[in-house]
């Protein structure tokens, strides 16, 4: 069926036109070698974006409707990871290539798609931190990916041979580019301007292959680097800090970002979120008034107002409740026998009354071990089911009584 494509401004009405007798039908949105353009829209690959982002909503909540087949979020984060790889970071970098981000409002459609699915995959709460989703996935926010992958298209132009015709178009953007006119090339180097420290896009003269491969580390590395700074200013994430990833085989050794150790070593569902929810601060301020080591100085009424429900003698900070707090009966057995039991392979304090910081200490060193991650959570899963369930009721639960971890599994996004 003929058309005619509009551009600009609409007129009202809109005319008809007729070719060979057939009247023509208006579109403002035409897609060409699979990517969208909208002549009526002032980013003329808004419609792009839109429905690339419905692309991407629809294939995650395929994966993440696999529920309703192995139990409510029950798959393991490596598979999940796996899969949105595979079905869901297609969609969402598709056409970044030609698309580089220049409109916040059209990112942030992508971001948003990536932020709750990983939320989803992690059993995190919609109001949860941010960075966490990354540096405990290892995936990398979108818009560094998308332009990563642009940078590595940029290189690939710039092998091919002076006559081919991407070769010609890329030298008069770069022309375009020189006399200050907006083009490809200005769009690019406006998206990493966007992106964590300070990278700029040189003149295509001073570009080649190894400078590309070297700034794209470098965007990487700030991306990276950026996580980590807000790890240190969030009191929430204070148990991410100063953290080494251990391994299998060999000393723990720094990692800003990769699927970290809990979420493939722990194979219990209930046990592998509840260690995530601790230390991505999702239970802060929700189940623990405080976190675990603050930033500042707490004034007297912060300190007062923060105060462990159960003794009222020191902040209640999931260090204090799991390896301090002696007020709960149920909770300090759990804490004796966990403790007896691993106390075999590692030295652990004969004394029971720990500082503040030792209790950080020794909370930080369990759950970033290798071979005590396991054991450790499951202390972890039952203690907190019990203090919420002393939260919830006011009553110190029976030693023998199972409980959840506050009705965790009817958390959705």
């Amino acid at each position: 069926k003929s058309w005619v494509m509009l551009f600009g401004l609409l007129p009202h009405p809109l005319p008809q036109f007729t070719l060979s007798g057939e009247t023509l039908t208006f579109r403002d949105v035409v897609r060409y070698v699979g990517v969208f353009f909208q002549s009526t829209h002032r980013n003329i690959f808004a419609s792009h974006y839109t429905k690339k982002r419905d692309c991407a909503v629809g294939t995650a909540r395929a994966i993440t409707g696999c529920d309703l087949l192995i139990g409510n979020r029950r798959m393991p984060p490596a598979i999940t990871k796996q899969l949105y790889t595979a079905l869901v970071d297609c969609h969402l970098t598709n056409g970044c290539e030609i698309t580089p981000d220049t409109d916040p409002s059209l990112l942030r459609l992508l971001e948003d798609v990536q932020t709750r699915f990983l939320r989803r995959m992690l059993g995190l709460s919609s109001n949860s931190v941010i960075t966490p989703l990354h540096t405990e996935t290892g995936i990398m926010p979108i818009r560094t990916r998308r332009v990563s992958l642009t940078l590595r298209y940029l290189k690939y132009l710039m092998d091919l041979p002076d006559y081919h015709y991407a070769s010609l178009a890329l030298n008069e953007s770069n022309n375009l580019r020189n006399s200050q006119s907006p083009c490809w090339l200005s769009d690019l180097d406006y998206a990493i301007n966007q992106l964590p420290g300070n990278h700029r896009l040189p003149n295509l003269r001073s570009l080649n292959g190894d400078y590309i491969d070297r700034l794209i580390k470098s965007i990487e590395f700030s991306t990276k680097a950026d996580l980590q700074s807000h790890i240190d200013m969030w009191s929430e994430l204070s148990l991410l800090r100063h953290r080494l990833e251990p391994n299998e085989e060999g000393p723990p050794k720094p990692l800003l970002i990769g699927l970290r150790h809990y979420l493939t070593r722990i194979a219990n569902h209930k046990h592998h979120r509840v260690i995530t929810k601790l230390l991505c601060g999702d239970y802060i301020p929700h189940v623990f008034r405080a976190s675990p080591s603050p930033l500042r100085q707490l004034s007297t009424a912060e300190r007062f107002s923060r105060l462990c429900r159960a003794c009222n003698l020191q902040p209640e900070t999931p260090q204090h409740v799991l390896l301090q707090c002696p007020s709960l009966n149920s909770v300090s057995f759990l804490r004796s026998e966990f403790m007896s039991d691993i106390r075999q392979s590692r030295p652990l304090p004969i004394n029971t009354f720990l500082s503040d910081s030792t209790a950080l200490h020794y909370l930080k060193l369990l759950i970033f071990d290798w071979s005590l991650i396991i054991p450790t959570a499951k202390f972890i899963h039952d203690a907190i089911g019990r203090w919420q369930h002393f939260l919830d009721t006011g009553i110190d639960l029976h030693l023998e009584d199972d409980v959840g971890t506050g009705g965790e599994d009817s958390e959705e996004e």
